[in-house]
């Protein structure tokens, strides 16, 4: 059905609502099958993988890691690889996102270093508009994603604007906020 009206109006690809959301951040949001969004993909023009929203500027990569769709995640990168590089009014990235989801611990942000495109120093350690690097976020947050951690090239020793490392977040929380004892792993891993 997509294909068919897709190949009747091309330009409904980069027709946006009120919002600023397209068809490609809508299907970023809900998951669509994998198939829909390769045919937005391949109907729309370029600058719809770079489209932002009216609430942030955020992506429908940025949706998409927020709401941990990986497989969606793959699929915008491996047709425009430098949309990774694209960060909200916040300053966040790919990353930031992918930690920003309280309460989701299943959800591993490591799994996206399977994706060749993320494999990148620099987006691991970026800072956001408040300095924090999606390590601070992961100690914010309590996300028990201890590959993460120790993956190669994570700075530990990043300060935020308030001076911070993620270290000094996730010792002075006030409780285990996950209920399993991240707070006192995450603690130990950086302390190496």
């Amino acid at each position: 059905m997509t294909k068919e009206i897709l190949e009747w109006n091309p330009a409904l690809t980069k027709e946006v609502d009120e919002k600023g959301w397209s068809p490609l951040h809508c299907a970023a949001e809900r998951n669509c099958d994998l198939t829909i969004v390769i045919q937005l993909l391949e109907k729309s023009e370029k600058s719809v993988a770079y489209l932002g929203i009216k609430d942030g500027n955020k992506t429908a990569l940025h949706i998409a890691s927020f709401h941990h769709h990986t497989d969606i995640i793959e699929e915008l990168l491996s047709s425009f690889p430098d949309c990774c590089e694209q960060v909200d009014n916040d300053d966040h990235n790919v990353f930031h996102f992918s930690m920003m989801k309280k309460g989701d611990h299943d959800y591993k942000s490591s799994n996206y270093f399977d994706i060749s495109w993320l494999r990148s120093r620099e987006l691991i350690n970026e800072k956001d508009a408040q300095g924090n690097t999606p390590l601070h976020l992961l100690s914010y947050h309590q996300i028990s994603d201890f590959w993460f951690l120790m993956q190669r090239g994570v700075d530990y020793q990043a300060y935020n604007n308030e001076y911070l490392t993620a270290r000094d977040i996730i010792s002075t929380a006030k409780e285990d906020i996950s209920g399993s004892k991240v707070k006192s792993h995450i603690t130990s891993i950086m302390s190496f």
